[in-house]
């Protein structure tokens, strides 16, 4: 019986099961071609040439893992916490931050959103650019003023019209509430990264701090600072980065693109990169979803504190190990090379010997 549970164990455990399953291929594999190898050359030679052979395919395989970053690899890029700050629009955001960068950036001063939105469609006459002008007619699509008459026949169908007012209310509140980073991912251009509130700080749209936003929200719920035990409990505001590698323009040329790649290769060092994510408690009438419908906009309340998560980005060694193993398994096989190349040539001068000596 005991017998048949360890058989069981063997069967249902992946750990085991996986370990075996290398081995058997090792042994298998590898062992057949090695045992080859050695009836027809000698177990010394076979192994030698088993050996390079092993080596020479780990040294390309790895190379390759090396250049795309798979396989055995190091620790990918990530964000680290520096610190998390709060504070009130009339004291500042960052005022009490520890961090000297983070204090260049009064992120209280900025416009809203809505603001801009409104502003540039107003101003939509005299503008000539024609990228500009429809990325700020599809800002205004989505985020400016809203009335009934804005409403489409599938809202409103079946509303009387003080349902068509409320749900008109209920959608401009909402394009009200629109962070930058939100505009900043449909109308670019509308941002000016050249404020002086920023600091020196470049603004993220919501596309492109995916990941600093993912990263804030696990380190503000573990931080233990605070009573947030979800992220349904606050909203997330606007994201900003400032350092590493300069980048493409808004708008690259070719020989933008050039410039980048080769000021980037020749930039040995990388700069430091921090990166901040701005958040806020929501209304409590914003937290109670009732099963079955749909959820709730979250509305940030304004008596609450933002809370900014300032993070540093960690490039991590992703390429190191695979570079590390590409270059060891060089190594070994160039010095088995050798030996196989030394023992040729004492092999050859035996036989011009032993051909000396008998003719």
């Amino acid at each position: 019986m005991e017998a048949v549970d360890l058989i069981a164990g063997l069967a249902w455990d992946p750990e085991i099961r996986g370990f075996l399953a290398v081995l058997t291929g090792v042994v298998v594999l590898m062992g057949s071609v090695w045992l080859l190898l050695a009836t027809n050359s000698g177990i010394r030679l076979g192994t030698l040439i088993a050996l390079a052979g092993f080596f020479g395919w780990m040294a390309i395989m790895a190379a390759i893992w090396w250049i795309y970053g798979i396989g055995y690899r190091g620790d990918a890029p990530r964000w680290e916490q520096v610190e998390i700050v709060e504070g009130f629009s009339g004291e500042g955001h960052l005022s009490f931050a520890a961090l000297d960068e983070a204090e260049l950036l009064r992120s209280e001063l900025l416009p809203t959103a809505h603001d801009l939105v409104v502003d540039a469609y107003a101003g939509l006459g005299s503008v000539t650019d024609p990228e500009l002008r429809a990325e700020i007619e599809v800002a205004n699509e989505e985020f400016g003023v809203v009335t009934v008459v804005d409403l489409t026949a599938d809202q409103t169908e079946g509303l009387t019209s003080q349902e068509q007012a409320a749900l008109a209310e209920e959608e401009y509140a909402k394009n009200r509430a629109t962070t930058l980073s939100e505009l900043a991912a449909v109308a670019p251009k509308l941002i000016n990264q050249n404020d002086g509130s920023l600091g020196g700080w470049t603004l993220l749209s919501t596309a492109q701090a995916g990941e600093a936003q993912a990263s804030a929200i696990a380190m503000l719920l573990d931080s233990g600072d605070f009573s947030f035990s979800s992220q349904n409990e606050f909203k997330i505001l606007d994201s900003f980065t400032i350092g590493g590698k300069r980048g493409l323009p808004s708008d690259p040329s070719r020989w933008d693109r050039i410039e980048t790649q080769i000021r980037t290769a020749l930039t040995l060092k990388h700069p430091t990169r921090y990166g901040i994510v701005q958040m806020q408690a929501v209304l409590p009438e914003s937290i109670d979803n009732l099963p079955g419908q749909v959820p709730k906009r979250p509305i940030a309340d304004p008596d609450e504190p933002v809370v900014s998560v300032v993070m540093i980005r960690n490039l991590g060694n992703l390429r190191l190990v695979p570079a590390l193993v590409t270059l060891g398994s060089l190594l070994i096989f160039l010095a088995l090379c050798y030996m196989l190349h030394e023992r040729d040539k004492v092999v050859m001068a035996r036989v011009a010997e032993f051909n000396k000596g008998s003719g």
